[in-house]
């Protein structure tokens, strides 16, 4: 009998303390549903204020995006000449920190009034040349040949040239209120980006080189066409006096002209020539125009910052009345 005894008291302890955990339990669910229950009956006790509050605010968003100036913007597509890629992207991010920063004697200068620009920002971005599924072969293809070596160097090399190779082409893209005075800029801003004196030097170089090639390949055409021309007039001489009996005309050095080989050089020469002349045309630009848009506005999405920011403070200011109010009245029931 004495054994038995502590051991039901253990048990009946442990019986305890389960219905005191349970009844814990059970209290903080009932806590929580009274919870989800007042915050329930707030919104149903508010539901037509919350909405007229939603309502109210879309109209005044909406009112004041309809008043303020709409945004637009021209797009220039342009390709970087003498590998001038990197002093694109580093100009377009240092005109862009002097806007932000109204250095408006810098663009005084370039006779552009900052402070009549409202709104005015520019940006660029690469143009996609290849397409994604070209872009991955390229890479894996180019990836198995980087694999032959074991220098990681290489494979990062080749990587990158070909990341280089898709985006030949770039956009820049310049925002503004005013139309008249962003286009301007926009000329403006163009013009002094291609007035470095670096690549305008590089440029000259590129040019002559390509009229020297220009000047070379016309004179070694000319040259073979005399050849090919006297060769003709030998093989016409040597065939006239057969057909006369007068014998054989000895041709010279001109019997070992390799006339197939000949033409394949001047249809050489001939390509080599037009593609210096699309160079040279190519090369009148360090930063080349391809395409320079018009003024086109920016589409409005509906819900824009203006219209969802407005009945986002009013319910907020809402809640907050609301809050206030709770807690004055807890206050008042402790005094």
């Amino acid at each position: 009998m004495g054994d038995n005894l502590p051991k039901n008291t253990s048990n009946s302890s442990d019986e305890v303390d389960l219905g005191e955990l349970f009844l814990l339990i059970r209290r903080g669910l009932n806590n929580v549903f009274k919870s989800f229950l007042r915050v329930f009956l707030f919104f149903k006790k508010n539901i037509l204020i919350l909405i007229g509050l939603v309502l109210v605010g879309l109209g005044i968003g909406y009112g004041l995006n309809q008043i303020s100036e709409t945004t637009k913007k021209t797009e220039v597509i342009v390709k970087p000449n003498f590998e001038s890629k990197d002093y694109l992207y580093g100009i377009v991010s240092e005109l862009q920190s002097k806007i932000k920063g109204k250095d408006y004697n810098f663009y005084s200068n370039l006779e552009i009034e900052l402070e009549q620009l409202k709104g005015f920002k520019i940006e660029i971005e690469p143009v996609q040349a290849k397409s994604n599924a070209d872009l991955e072969k390229s890479l894996k293809y180019l990836e198995y040949l980087g694999n032959l070596k074991d220098d990681n160097s290489i494979k990062e090399v080749i990587k990158n040239e070909v990341l280089e190779s898709s985006y030949v082409n770039h956009k820049i893209s310049f925002y503004y209120k005013n139309e008249k005075l962003g286009q301007d800029a926009a000329k403006k801003i163009m013009a002094f980006i291609n007035d470095n004196d670096y690549f305008k030097e590089l440029k000259e170089i590129y040019l002559l080189n390509s009229e020297s090639k220009i000047k070379e390949n016309e004179e070694l055409i000319s040259q073979i066409d005399v050849l090919i021309t006297n060769y003709s007039r030998a093989l016409g001489s040597k065939s006239n006096s057969k057909e006369n009996g007068e014998g054989m005309v000895l041709l010279g050095g001109e019997e070992g002209l390799n006339i197939p080989q000949l033409l394949n050089l001047k249809n050489d020469l001939i390509e080599s020539t037009a593609n210096n002349k699309l160079l040279k045309r190519e090369y009148k630009e360090t930063i080349k125009i391809l395409s320079f848009g018009g003024s086109q506005q920016i589409k409005k999405d509906f819900f824009t910052a203006k219209i969802t920011l407005i009945p986002t403070i009013l319910i907020g200011l809402f809640f907050m009345w609301s809050l206030l109010k709770f807690f004055n009245n807890k206050s008042k029931e402790l005094l």
